[in-house]
């Protein structure tokens, strides 16, 4: 293989799952924002693993050589990050001033920061999950 393909970037979350008219209404999340899942906290990482499943399959059909979770279970680039860190607290968010001179709601760290588990860009679960969907 020449050149392997892959997903760069997350994967377009379906219109079920995520409430888009509030994500574009704001700048992107710094801390949790639960707001956005249009799915209920019980059923939520069940409805994120299906989303997941119809990423892979669409990687697949498309021809992708590397397969990816698609990040279906991010709500922004930075607030995934910032609380999968041990030591931020994201029950009790601190404030910052946004790049348009608004206060936002950011991490606050309560103690060193460090890692909590595994990447937090995929998950153990989720890593599992596209490994065990995979139809190649």
């Amino acid at each position: 293989m020449l050149f392997p393909t892959t997903l760069v970037g997350s994967y377009p979350q379906p219109e079920w799952l995520i409430d888009r008219q509030k994500l574009a209404g704001r700048f992107p999340p710094r801390v949790r924002a639960r707001e956005l899942w249009r799915i209920g906290e019980p059923w939520l990482v069940e409805a994120q693993n299906d989303a997941t499943l119809l990423a892979i399959r669409a990687q697949e059909e498309a021809g992708l050589d590397i397969i990816t979770d698609g990040e279906i279970r991010r709500e922004s680039y930075s607030n995934r990050f910032a609380t999968a860190l041990e030591g931020v607290d994201i029950d009790n968010p601190g404030t910052a001033l946004d790049r348009s001179g608004h206060p936002t709601r950011c991490p606050a760290s309560s103690a060193a920061c460090g890692a909590r588990g595994p990447s937090p860009s995929m998950t153990c679960a989720s890593c599992a999950l596209t490994r065990a969907s995979r139809s190649r």
